[in-house]
């Protein structure tokens, strides 16, 4: 069975800590284009919102330690 292996890194290569890498098995054979694009929707589904989230949160993190060093700088 394929899978798809996934690591979100920052910007200078450095996996990110929470969920640095996962890894998806694709579903079912992946002999024809119909279940290709089962197998490949299905990852998108369940890998992007997962990957969405954690971008959200590193950006999260990264406005809070700027808005605190904004007011330390003030």
């Amino acid at each position: 069975m394929p899978r798809i292996r996934l690591i979100l890194e920052d910007d200078n290569g450095t996996p990110l800590p929470e969920n640095a890498e996962r890894v998806y098995p694709l579903e079912g054979d992946c002999d024809t284009l119909n279940q290709i694009e089962e197998a490949v929707d299905k990852f998108k589904n369940d890998a992007l919102p997962q990957v969405e989230q954690t971008l959200l949160e590193q950006a999260q993190l990264r406005f809070t330690a700027q808005e605190k060093k904004r007011r330390t700088d003030a």
